[in-house]
């Protein structure tokens, strides 16, 4: 039977079996609903013409066929027509049977053939700015407005009884019951579909990606924990950590490179945790605009501020009953971080312009790629607060100590992007050539690159060494080293670095005052005097026998 295959960003998402009639654009009443603002309402028609079919535009503007683009063309085997970000393959027969879903009165859509989805799934709520975990522990589940449905979305756009999923045969389905706004199967309206593991629904205004829950003991189950994938032994042991430190509501700090996947640990944390049905907050500390800070973590109340319209929920009291993430903590203004010292230690906050406060329980985790100790060394972050959100700190090896889990991580990735009806697959020698490389950016940087591949990649399954491109030289991020080895610039002033330099120097030379002013090439006047000023003079002799000499003559 005729279909069109859709793919998006080089995965192929849903196929469409053709009637004799199909229109595609972004319109509701369009037979296939396509939501890319390039796209006219109506953008183009699909239609039966004798023994063929044809693409007939409906913009205007003409619609992209192959490499040219066209008012009306015949469509050929294998033709591709782009729509905005997602393009159509035609194909006269499909390689798999005769779909058997419906979606509006003309096309049936499938999902590419696969072997039945077995083992338990769940849906990855987010809304609002807020994320859970539904599981899909039985046969159907209805999703909607009105309390009584099995999963209750809040949300003006989401009908009382907008859709509902399925299993049947080993697979899921989902169903639009009739809903005002639609569903959307990876960005396209259906009123009824297969779920894919990593596709996404959207409902309103939230997005609900289904995913499988590992289980077993086989190879497979024992390199992935959380959705976090190692088969690396130091890994295996931080998997132990998490598993013991998240039936506790102790604060933890994900301490780690760029692109480790702390968020990731975060994530495990909180699923094992005792309240996994809770919210997960996610706050990126450096991206909280300066001056809306207090307001964003403990809410305001009307007219607290200009611009303050309305009582505006705070973040910990949207993670009330959850956990709170707070990505990149090493960021926090030092003017927010004894209010946050006290929250954290009350369990209390004030909305600011209010004169009440509020209880509220969140499991706090901390995560950040900075040095917290140099940190508060340099007078950037307290050092009470620093030890109130390290009472367990979680440190992640980079990538590069990881060598084993490069070629585990580039065949995951792989296959959770490519087509799946296309068998791609990596050569041995670009698998040589990941597992050689040093991955500055870490897990991050692979998954980069296994895209830059299948983008680069031309029409064979095999992905070549030739197709492994890294990022340009002088591109890739310096890496920190410890405290006592590197000098930490980011964000510090002249002074700071000035002073950070010497405590550093001193820190090496264990408080020796004539090698450090040897090293930095400064007299010893001046850094007798800079000493006294910064409150340096027991730097590096802790643990040391004191110098002979107090002025640092040896």
């Amino acid at each position: 039977m005729p279909e069109l295959a859709f793919q998006r960003h080089g995965q192929e998402l849903l196929r469409v079996a053709l009637a004799d009639h199909l229109t595609v654009g972004r319109a509701p009443e369009c037979d296939l609903v396509i939501p890319d603002p390039t796209l006219s309402r109506l953008q183009a028609v699909v239609e039966r013409r004798g023994g063929g079919y044809w693409l007939v535009d409906r913009s205007g503007r003409g619609t992209a066929l192959g490499e040219a683009t066209v008012q009306e063309a015949p469509l050929t085997d294998g033709a591709a027509i782009q729509f905005g970000t997602w393009q159509a393959i035609f194909r006269t027969r499909s390689p798999g049977p005769a779909p058997t879903t419906q979606a509006g009165d003309a096309t049936a859509v499938r999902a590419p053939d696969l072997a039945p989805i077995g083992g338990a799934a769940a849906l990855r709520v987010r809304s609002s700015g807020l994320e859970r975990r539904v599981a899909l522990d039985r046969a159907a589940l209805t999703i909607g407005k009105a309390p009584d449905n099995d999963l209750v979305l809040d949300d003006p756009f989401v009908s009382n009884r907008h859709a509902r999923l399925d299993r049947s045969g080993g697979r899921w389905w989902v169903t639009d019951l009739v809903s005002t706004n639609g569903t959307l199967l990876s960005g396209a309206r259906v009123s009824h579909g297969e779920l894919l593991p990593g596709a996404v629904l959207g409902i309103g205004g939230a997005e609900l990606a289904f995913e499988l829950v590992p289980s077993g003991r086989g190879p497979q189950a024992d390199c992935e924990f959380e959705g976090i994938v190692s088969g690396d032994p130091g890994m295996r042991q931080i998997f132990e950590i998490i598993d013991r430190v998240a039936g506790s509501d102790v604060p933890v700090a994900i301490l780690g490179e760029t692109g480790t996947g702390k968020e990731l640990v975060a994530r495990a944390i909180h699923a094992r945790s005792l309240r996994p049905q809770g919210p997960f907050v996610v706050v990126n500390c450096s991206a909280v605009a300066a001056g809306l800070t207090e307001s964003e973590f403990f809410g305001h109340s009307k007219g607290a501020f200009t611009g303050a319209l309305r009582d505006q929920e705070g973040l910990f009291a949207a993670a009330d009953g959850g956990t709170l993430f707070l990505d990149e903590v090493g960021e926090l203004a030092l003017e927010l971080q004894p209010k946050l010292l006290r929250a954290l230690e009350s369990g209390e906050v004030r909305p600011v312009g209010s004169s009440q406060s509020m209880q509220v329980s969140a499991r706090i985790v901390a995560a950040t790629n900075r040095d917290l100790r140099g940190q508060v060394g340099a007078g950037k972050f307290r050092d009470d607060l620093y030890y109130r959100l390290s009472v367990f700190p979680i440190h992640l090896p980079p990538l590069r100590s990881r060598r084993g889990d490069v070629r585990l991580l580039a065949e995951r990735f792989l296959a959770r992007i490519a087509p799946p009806a296309l068998g791609i697959r990596w050569s041995e020698e670009a698998l040589s050539k990941l597992e050689g490389h040093a991955w500055p950016g870490n897990v991050r940087q692979l998954r980069n690159v296994v895209q830059r591949a299948l983008l680069l990649r031309g029409a064979g399954p095999v992905l070549g060494a030739e197709l492994v491109v890294f990022d340009a030289p002088g591109c890739e991020p310096v890496h920190r080293k410890s405290d006592h080895d590197a000098l930490q610039l980011e964000g510090l002033s002249l002074a700071e670095v000035e002073r950070e330099a010497i405590r550093l120097a001193l820190r090496r030379h264990r408080g020796s005052r004539a090698a450090v002013v040897k090293e930095l090439g400064i007299s010893k006047t001046t850094l007798l005097r800079k000493i006294a000023e910064w409150g340096l003079q027991d730097e590096g002799r802790q643990g040391a026998a004191a110098d002979a000499d107090p002025d640092g003559e040896e």
